[in-house]
């Protein structure tokens, strides 16, 4: 899927998630129900985040200059990472809401509830089967498709507990459901947090197992050792490697031969495409080069 396609799919859901954010928000203060309010404050969120992600898809098109020679694809990662802090911020303010509702019960219009919340029911599964695809392969799309699930779980959990309070007059499952609703929220935005956090500390990928990896290479024809290796991620689907080769006195055209064939090995193993491999026929030590760290 190419970026541009993405940004359209990204701007519809965005345009959509406002509407209906504006539909639920109008219902919440109509039927005075905290789970309505909760998916419209969610909703409210979700539409800034969208607008964000889809900015950050249009910034990671700039070409590379002199001062940022990898472009601005790490604009992507830190959108994700603002998404996940948000979404942390509006699962402790739902908790909270709903503590005080709990103690504190007013009435509900069930009817205006449970017709608001089958309207976003629908409208955010719409936007989830827009983006599911995508967001495997991408942070940035998949932290807006993240919102969107949360979305959808708030809308199941406003009809669940609307139809509860149909059949039993507790009004106090109003409060639950916001509870479990943040819950759910607070687990992938944490996990988002996690993972674009790592990126941008450029940790080794989670996938990746450099002993593995190092084994891999050293049994290069050719290859003595692999060592100095770094591996982190620039944005989602682009990798990055650098590390040394040792092999015997061989001859520049040699050297080149095996750093294709390790480029190879390291694209299709371990989805690296992105590499700096340097050759070098007798190890540096710590007592005889100055430029090991």
């Amino acid at each position: 899927m190419t970026i541009v396609n993405r940004e359209k799919k990204l701007l519809i859901i965005l345009l959509f998630n406002a509407a209906l954010m504006v539909i639920e928000a109008a219902g919440g203060i109509f039927s005075h129900s905290l789970a309505l309010l909760s998916d419209a404050g969610h909703m409210l969120t979700d539409s800034l985040a969208l607008l964000l992600s889809y900015l950050a898809l249009q910034w990671s098109r700039k070409p590379a200059t002199i001062r940022k020679t990898f472009g601005y694809h790490r604009f992507e990662i830190l959108a994700a990472l603002v998404n996940g802090m948000v979404l942390l911020g509006v699962a402790g303010y739902i908790v909270y809401e709903a503590i005080v509702r709990f103690f504190h019960p007013v009435p509900v219009n069930i009817g205006v509830l449970l017709a608001i919340g089958s309207l976003g029911l629908a409208g955010n599964l719409f936007g989830v089967i827009i983006l599911r695809r995508e967001s495997h392969d991408n942070l940035n799309v998949r932290s807006a498709f993240l919102h969107l699930v949360g979305d959808t779980l708030s809308s199941v959990g406003v009809i669940a507990g609307g139809i509860v309070m149909l059949i039993t007059g507790w009004s106090g499952i109003d409060s639950l459901i916001g509870i479990l609703i943040a819950g759910i929220i607070l687990r992938s935005a944490a996990s988002l947090v996690q993972e674009s956090s790592e990126v941008l500390l450029e940790a080794t990928p989670r996938d990746i197992d450099l002993a593995a990896l190092r084994e891999s290479v050293e049994k290069i024809e050719g290859i003595k050792e692999f060592h100095e290796i770094h591996a982190w991620t620039i944005t989602s689907g682009r990798r990055a490697l650098s590390g040394h080769i040792l092999t015997e006195n061989i001859s520049t055209r040699e050297s080149q031969a095996i750093i294709c064939r390790v480029r190879e090995l390291l694209r299709e193993q371990f989805s690296i495409t992105h590499t700096t491999l340097e050759v070098e026929c007798e190890r540096c030590e710590e007592n005889s080069c100055e430029f090991i760290v």
